[in-house]
C-alpha cells in the first residue's frame, strides 16, 4: 500500500474527480482530509470515509490549519468558468494560498492538477507534449489563470516545493461528468447534434485513471518537479461522443469549419512513473451507449 501511514489532503473532492482520488488514496492506505464548501457536501465525505474540512482556498488561516500533520496535498479544485475575477481567485489567488500553507507546513508532495487547456488552440494538426510553450495571457480565463498557477508552482521550488503537476484532457466517467452522464444529459435534451466534428479529435481520460495517475504522482520518486499529459488517448469524436449520440437516435450535422486536429503526446508518464489505465476507453463508451439506450427508451415508453 503506497500511502500507508500517510495523509492526504485533496481539493476538489465533490467534483468529477475529486472523490475518486479520496477514495483511491484510502485504498492504499492513505488517511484523507478533504476540502469542502458548505455543511451540504457532509454526508458525501462521511460516504467516502473522508475527514472533512470546510473552507475556502483564499483563506489563509483556515488552510494553515487544515494543513497541519498533512504529508501530500492533491489539487483538484478549480473553477472553470468565465468570470475572470471569480477565476483569478481561484485558479491563482487560491493555489498561491494553498502553495504558502504547504510549504510553510512542509509537506512533502503537491500534486496539481491542471490541464492540456494551458498549450492553447491551435489550427490543423499539432501534436503537444509536456515541454510545448504554454499560452500565458490567453483570452479565455480559465486558459490563463491555468497557466498563472502552473507559474505559481514553478516559483515555489526554490522554497523547497516539491510538486507534480497533471494536464489531464477530457475527463469521462459514467457518474458526476460533464463527459459522461451530463454529456448523455445534454445530447438527450436538442433534436439534432450540431456542435461536434466527427473528426474533431479529443484528448481522452477516466476520472478513475486520472486518480491512479495522482496515486503515482504523489508516491513516485522519479515524479518530483515534473509535469504529465494526462491523457490515455487522442480520438475522434466519431469514436466517442457521437457513438452517444446516436445511441439517443439524434440527429448529427456537421458543423461548418475545420475539425480539432490536436493531439497530445502521453507516453511520459507511463515511461516514467510506469502507468497503466485501470478503465480502458472502448468499455467506458459501451458503458455510456448502454445508459443512454436506456435513456432513450425510458422516454419512447413515456
Amino acid at each position: 500500500m503506497r500511502l500507508r501511514n500517510k495523509v492526504v489532503f485533496v481539493t476538489g473532492v465533490t467534483g468529477t474527480v475529486g472523490d475518486k482520488i479520496a477514495a483511491r488514496c484510502l485504498e492504499e492506505g492513505a488517511t484523507v482530509k478533504g476540502l469542502i464548501r458548505n455543511e451540504d457536501q457532509l454526508p458525501l465525505c462521511e460516504k467516502l470515509g473522508v475527514t472533512p474540512v470546510i473552507g475556502d482556498l483564499t483563506n489563509k488561516e483556515a488552510i494553515t490549519d487544515a494543513l497541519k500533520a498533512v504529508d501530500i496535498v492533491i489539487h483538484a479544485a478549480a473553477y472553470l468558468g468565465e468570470d475572470r475575477a471569480i477565476a483569478e481567485q481561484s485558479n491563482i489567488h487560491g493555489v498561491q494560498s494553498l502553495v504558502e500553507g504547504c510549504i510553510a507546513a512542509k509537506v512533502e508532495r503537491f500534486v496539481h492538477i491542471s490541464t492540456v487547456s494551458v498549450y492553447g488552440h491551435f489550427e490543423g494538426a499539432v501534436e503537444l507534449h509536456e515541454d510545448s510553450e504554454l499560452a500565458y495571457g490567453h483570452s479565455e480565463a480559465y486558459i490563463s489563470t491555468k497557466c498563472e498557477s502552473e507559474r505559481i508552482l514553478h516559483n515555489a521550488k526554490a522554497s523547497g516545493l516539491n510538486y507534480v503537476i497533471l494536464r489531464p484532457g477530457v475527463i469521462c466517467s459514467p457518474s458526476n461528468s460533464h463527459w459522461g452522464d451530463k454529456l448523455i444529459a445534454k445530447i438527450a435534451a436538442v433534436e439534432s447534434v450540431d456542435w461536434i466534428h466527427p473528426e474533431d479529435i479529443t484528448p481522452w481520460v477516466h476520472a478513475d485513471n486520472l486518480a491512479e495517475m495522482c496515486v503515482l504522482a504523489a508516491t513516485h520518486s522519479a515524479a518530483v518537479c515534473r509535469i504529465y499529459n494526462a491523457v490515455d488517448g487522442n480520438y475522434m469524436e466519431n469514436e466517442f461522443a457521437l457513438r452517444i449520440a446516436r445511441a439517443l437516435n439524434k440527429r448529427m450535422i456537421i458543423p461548418d469549419g475545420d475539425p480539432i486536429r490536436m493531439t497530445y503526446l502521453y507516453d511520459k508518464i507511463s515511461n516514467d512513473l510506469g502507468y497503466r489505465p485501470i478503465k480502458p476507453f472502448e468499455e467506458t463508451v459501451a458503458l455510456l451507449e448502454e445508459q443512454a439506450r436506456g435513456w432513450f427508451l425510458s422516454r419512447e415508453n413515456k
